[in-house]
């Protein structure tokens, strides 16, 4: 096929041809003289910007019109772009190695037309690269400045670049092309946040329509957003994952037990009683006022306090115990010396790599990991060489009253040996927090874990049996306060536990009757059925339950599983067995779910309604549930009794309980005199010198 000259070349003069490179040419319109090819020609005729050329200032409008017709009909398949010369002019130098340079509009990019087909040679640039390549790097190049400058400018923490929504929205951008129109402020705030809001409930009802089987937990909790109104907001959890419902701005409202009655009752009602296995919320009366009402209104349906807020006042009354509050005391004297001055934290870094914890007022469990957090070698090591150390003598606040207490505390081994003991006696109780404080199926656990619990403190040896039984008596108190029926059945219907049910006590067993009298509503031929079925769960006379594989730890650790594996023989039981075992033993999600109102709701952003804030808070929490659900499918997620040993660390846990910790909460000091005390530094000479 015989290949037709490019137009490009009908407008210039060739004024010399090198053996190697482009053409020199001179425009017949404007005379200009440049180096190029028809690419070249084609940006000087139309003033395209990124060859490194001039435009022409006296070319025609009929001109330029006929070269942008020939641009949109021509076909570089047969054309010559050497315009019939030998030259090998595959691309568009300058003469000075110009790159294709800074592009602002998509317009600009070459087109598709600009490849040489008529021979297997790519047109090169005079990096080396194909010009489509180079082209492209350029393109990425302004994309990524654009997206920087969205971060920095708008102070988008850089940590959300690796947002999966993030890089879908880039996708979604590319493939919309460079006609696309982003919505505008007024367009996102009205039609884009309710329709959003409508795709959330529509993805949530997968998990709603789960609840007719599993069945869910309402748990509430109550907060103050930054324009000090009072908000309630109200979730519903089970083993596939926490939703949120709503919230309620109470402002003017008596936060009697009544009023969460009803408006506790409105969410029941919407999401259907016979769906409801619990209601989870903390201690406060009015919150146990509630509990009842409801329990009244629906036997079914069983009230529970939180066992993480169970747990926390637990510790709170442990640290009220003379000898535990006067170790708790001096350790935070301790580290708010160091923390409080600039001079006196850069001296402790020097000599340790780990840093303190600061104590808090809110979480009580968090002031016990603090103490652990202090007795980690690489901290007690570190403020032991510090305070022996010349830096240390050589500093004016060393010779202080307070500066010398200082020293006393941390060379005391009484005080060191006190606080191993404190860390030993709340290590069960931390362990069971760690287990109860996170999301999934942990009913079955609770009971016996607290159990063991109380006897793992009343049989720790090298502490003072009067310390340990004050200890102990403390502990029951809060366990009798916790327990319910609810976890006497997770207990019983635990298949891991169903060796030790053998010989239940009374107690167990009284929970188990009133679990079945009000799952059945009175009804007693249906109680007898169950009955029947537990009895042949509990001697293992059905046949699902003499397989090996029902005895298998493996499988008997996934409480849920196990029942819809095993379970058929006994389906009353089961269907019982799965809506209990399905069920968390805290509110802490309610809890957790603040962060995400400071979050949305910021000082900079202290206008927004309430409803509005409701609807980003309901997006935000919500499609966080459904990204897993897309990622992992709808699964169950249960708690198994290894993992309350697998995280010795308590980094989650403690990363759990500062969630719940304002920066309002953090305190430096223990009480008015350690205030005190503390002030006075401020008056010393040279204190934050170096």
């Amino acid at each position: 096929m015989v290949k037709q000259k490019a137009f490009e070349w009908d407008h210039v003069t060739i004024v010399r041809k090198p053996d190697k490179g482009m053409p020199v040419v001179q425009c017949k319109h404007c005379q200009h003289v440049f180096v190029g090819g028809p690419f070249r020609i084609r940006a000087h005729l139309l003033g395209t910007k990124g060859f490194g050329v001039d435009k022409c200032r006296r070319i025609d409008a009929v001109k330029k019109a006929e070269v942008q017709k020939m641009i949109s009909n021509t076909s570089y398949a047969n054309v010559d772009v050497n315009g019939g010369s030998s030259m090998k002019c595959n691309a568009e130098k300058s003469s000075a190695n110009v790159d294709v340079v800074e592009s602002t509009s998509i317009n600009e990019m070459p087109s598709s037309s600009s490849v040489n087909a008529s021979t297997n040679k790519k047109m090169k640039v005079d990096n080396g690269e194909p010009l489509k390549v180079s082209w492209q790097k350029q393109l990425d190049k302004n994309a990524d400045e654009a997206i920087r400058r969205f971060f920095f400018v708008e102070d988008v923490p850089d940590v959300k670049a690796g947002s999966a929504y993030f890089h879908d929205l880039i996708k979604a951008v590319a493939l919309a092309g460079p006609s696309y129109k982003p919505p505008s402020p007024n367009q996102l705030r009205r039609r884009h946040l309710n329709e959003e809001v409508n795709y959330v409930k529509n993805e949530i009802m997968r998990i709603r329509e789960k609840w007719k089987i599993v069945g869910c937990t309402i748990v509430s909790d109550g907060w103050s957003d930054t324009k000090n109104r009072p908000i309630i907001n109200v979730m519903a959890t089970s083993a596939y994952g926490t939703v949120f419902l709503k919230s309620v701005d109470t402002s003017g409202e008596c936060k009697s037990g009544e009023y969460i009655f009803k408006l506790l009752k409105e969410v029941i009602l919407d999401i259907g009683p016979s769906n409801v296995v619990q209601v989870c919320m903390d201690n406060a009366t009015n919150c146990v006022a509630a509990g009842r009402m409801i329990e009244k209104e629906w036997p079914m349906i069983f009230f529970t306090r939180c066992t993480c807020h169970c747990l926390d006042l637990l510790f709170e009354d442990i640290g009220k115990c003379a000898w535990v509050h006067n170790v708790m005391k001096l350790a935070t004297k301790l580290i708010v010396f160091i923390t409080r001055k600039q001079h006196t934290l850069a001296m402790y870094r020097k000599f340790s790599e780990k840093e303190l914890l600061k104590p808090s007022t809110t979480r009580f469990a968090y002031s016990f990991i603090m103490l652990s957090n202090l007795l980690d070698d690489r901290v007690k090591g570190g403020l032991r060489r510090m305070v022996v150390s010349e830096q240390w003598c050589q500093w004016k606040g060393s010779k202080t009253q307070q500066g010398e207490e200082i020293v006393s505390i941390v060379l005391d081994a009484s005080f060191w040996a006190n606080m191993k003991k404190i860390v030993k006696i709340c290590k069960p109780i931390l362990k069971v927090l760690r287990l109860a404080d996170r999301e999934g199926a942990t009913m079955g656990l609770i009971y016996e874990c607290t159990q063991h619990m109380i006897e793992e403190i009343n049989n720790i040896e090298d502490v003072d049996r009067i310390m340990l039984d004050e200890i102990k008596e403390i502990c029951m108190q809060r366990w009798t306060m916790l327990q319910s029926p609810l976890h006497a059945t997770g207990f019983i219907l635990h298949p891991i536990w169903r060796e030790k049910i053998q010989d239940i006590d009374d107690k167990v067993n009284t929970s188990w009757m009133e679990t079945i009298m009000r799952y059945t509503n009175g009804d007693i031929h249906l109680c007898g059925v169950l009955l029947n079925e537990f009895f042949a769960y509990r001697t293992q006379e059905k046949s699902t339950f003499q397989v090996p594989m029902a005895n298998d730890p493996t499988m008997m650790h996934n409480a849920v599983k196990w029942w819809e594996t095993f379970g058929a023989c006994t389906p009353n039981l089961k269907r019982l067995a799965i809506r209990v075992l399905s069920q968390g033993s805290c509110a802490s999600s309610c809890e957790r779910n603040w962060s995400t109102f400071s979050l949305i709701h910021t000082k900079k952003r202290n206008r927004l309604t309430h409803a509005h804030v409701q609807k980003l808070v309901y997006i935000h929490t919500n499609h966080n549930l459904i990204r897993r659900i897309r990622g992992t499918g709808l699964c169950l997620t249960e708690v198994t009794l290894d993992m309350i040993n697998k995280e010795d660390d308590d980094e989650r846990l403690l990363r759990m309980q500062s969630q719940a910790i304002d920066e309002n909460d953090e305190v430096d000091e223990v009480d008015e005199d350690t205030i005190d005390e503390l002030e006075d530094m401020d008056d010393i000479d040279g204190y934050d010198s170096a």
